[in-house]
């Protein structure tokens, strides 16, 4: 167990700890190339590792990635990891590390949203998807799957945090990282609601004092979907995957079939 542990998982064969950005400009490069080898520089999270994880196991195995092919699209790449990095600015995303091996096993980006109809002063950056299609149709979906339920008015809140992306190593599937992920960023969200609270104190400023009242998500499969429905998550809307096309093609025959339909969902903190 390591210093920046959260909390222990698994009967302790996994921690929890925190994906905090300062970190990823305090390391190099050859970091990643030593991570296996020196438990010291496995406390930096470099930014490369973290994108080859969120590359290679996400992008890879999450169905709008794969219905578009995003594997291996350098023009999509500069944009992902500039997205990624823009996300964790919250300070609100966690990873499970596998401690005997020290390897990051699963991932789990959270954002900080605001009603911004309602908060006209608060601005965030805008998501580097411009001129890039596959990135363009993957940000249509999403806006159409979380513009279709409006959850600052149904549950009459102001500030909602957004599940983005949640993700696990192949090697690590089945272990239920994922539903720990989740059911600790629930956990967390309703400690930032505690005006106090250590949680609440460590936002950065331009997120300090939001209190969410609910944690959201579009879940794209039926694994993350299984993982809602354990976790008690309500389904806002949902939408067949023939809905949507790409290039002449349904994103439905691109992907299993056993995945039929993309969700909205959300659970009251």
């Amino acid at each position: 167990m390591s210093e920046r542990c959260l909390k222990l998982i698994c009967n302790g064969e996994f921690e929890i700890v925190k994906i905090t950005e300062d970190l990823y400009d305090a390391a190099v490069e050859d970091f990643v190339i030593l991570f296996f080898v020196s438990l010291v520089f496995f406390f930096f999270f470099p930014l490369t590792f973290l994108f080859k994880l969120f590359q290679n196991y996400f992008s890879k195995n999450e169905n709008l990635g794969i219905a578009l092919n995003l594997i291996g699209c350098q023009d999509t790449r500069a944009s992902q990891e500039k997205f990624l990095r823009l996300l964790l600015k919250d300070n609100i995303s966690f990873a499970a590390r596998h401690i005997p091996s020290q390897q990051l096993a699963a991932l789990c980006v959270n954002k900080i949203e605001v009603n911004k109809i309602e908060n006209s002063s608060h601005t965030t950056e805008a998501e580097p998807n411009v001129g890039i299609p596959k990135m363009e149709k993957i940000g249509e979906i999403i806006h159409h799957m979380t513009t279709s339920f409006d959850v600052y008015k149904e549950w009459q809140g102001n500030c909602i945090i957004e599940l983005t992306f949640l993700s696990t190593r192949t090697e690590f599937c089945r272990r239920g990282l994922a539903l720990h992920l989740t059911d600790f960023i629930l956990d967390y969200g309703r400690k930032l609601k505690e005006q106090d609270s250590k949680e609440a104190l460590d936002l950065p400023a331009h997120v300090k004092g939001q209190r969410s009242e609910a944690l959201t998500s579009v879940f794209t499969s039926r694994f993350s979907q299984r993982i809602g429905e354990k976790l008690g998550f309500v389904t806002l809307f949902r939408e067949e995957y023939t809905k949507f096309s790409f290039e002449g093609e349904t994103l439905a025959e691109k992907i299993d079939p056993q995945h039929k339909y993309i969700i909205f969902v959300a659970k009251r903190l």
